[in-house]
């Protein structure tokens, strides 16, 4: 167990470091932390649901533990529907206005 979390804490920060080297999600000083929750989580398809304040679009980025895009979309929903995710850990990206925030997401 404690393995498993040290990998995800040094993949987390692999990625966010190969992100603001490459101009991605890096940290500004405009950037506010957004708070949001993903449901279902473990996620088995269809729709994964996305709590987030203030309501509005949302930029929607999911990534795999390589750091590499499986899925993409800008939407007004409170949902998005990620077809096709094989079994792993994922890490979910939003942006919403000046607001941005990341969670992990499990597929079983």
């Amino acid at each position: 167990m404690r393995f498993t979390l040290l990998l995800l804490s040094l993949l987390s920060m692999h990625f966010v470091a190969a992100q603001n080297a490459q101009g991605g999600f890096g940290n500004d000083i405009s950037t506010e932390k957004l708070n949001f929750q993903l449901y279902p989580n473990p996620y088995t398809g269809g729709k994964l649901h996305i709590v987030s304040q203030p309501t509005g679009v949302k930029n929607v980025v999911i990534l795999n533990i390589l750091g590499e895009v499986v899925f993409q979309i800008t939407t007004y929903e409170d949902y998005v529907m990620p077809n096709n995710l094989v079994s792993g850990i994922y890490i979910v990206n939003i942006q919403q206005g000046s607001q941005q925030g990341l969670s992990r997401l499990v597929v079983p």
